[in-house]
């Protein structure tokens, strides 16, 4: 009798198929082995037979998926216009704004600087409220060496 039993590694390679000629001659051989890689084959076939018998029990009892193919495109078709239906009130909502574009800015007159200063002094000078026109007399308006519309502001102390 051989004293050199097949290791598990062994029996699990012999159970699938991966057999070696030293095997099979130590299998003849030993009626240890050939109990133990018997028992082995029975507990791999018990357990294929439970996961067939599971497999095939759970597939049977699986709830059947509510199949509405039909309908699904239509209420799918409802929520986009529902959604659509906002963006295109904003949109034309907003059209007004969109074509009246901004009109570009219309050339100034050429007027000289003087000229435009004087307009703004004389705008200015009108629009003195009441409690501030006793202050003007702090404004002296005399042209003597200053540039022509230039006023200077005098002040006595």
């Amino acid at each position: 009798m051989n004293t050199n039993h097949l290791s598990a590694w062994e029996q699990e390679e012999y159970v699938l198929d991966q057999r070696t000629p030293q095997m099979l001659r130590h299998l003849t051989e030993c009626a240890q082995c050939r109990a133990a890689v018997a028992q082995l084959e029975h507990g791999v076939g018990v357990y294929r037979q439970a996961a067939v018998e599971w497999s095939a029990q759970s597939l049977a009892t699986r709830p059947q998926p509510f199949v509405t193919a039909r309908r699904q495109p239509a209420i799918s078709l409802g929520w986009a216009m529902a959604a659509m239906i906002p963006v295109v009130l904003l949109l034309i909502a907003l059209l007004p704004f969109h074509l009246s574009t901004p009109r570009p800015p219309q050339p100034a007159a050429q007027i000289s600087d003087d000229a435009l200063l004087d307009q703004v002094d004389e705008q200015l000078s009108v629009a003195v409220p009441s409690s501030m026109e006793s202050l003007t007399h702090l404004v002296s308006t005399g042209s003597g060496a200053a540039a022509k519309g230039s006023k200077h502001i005098v002040q006595n102390n």
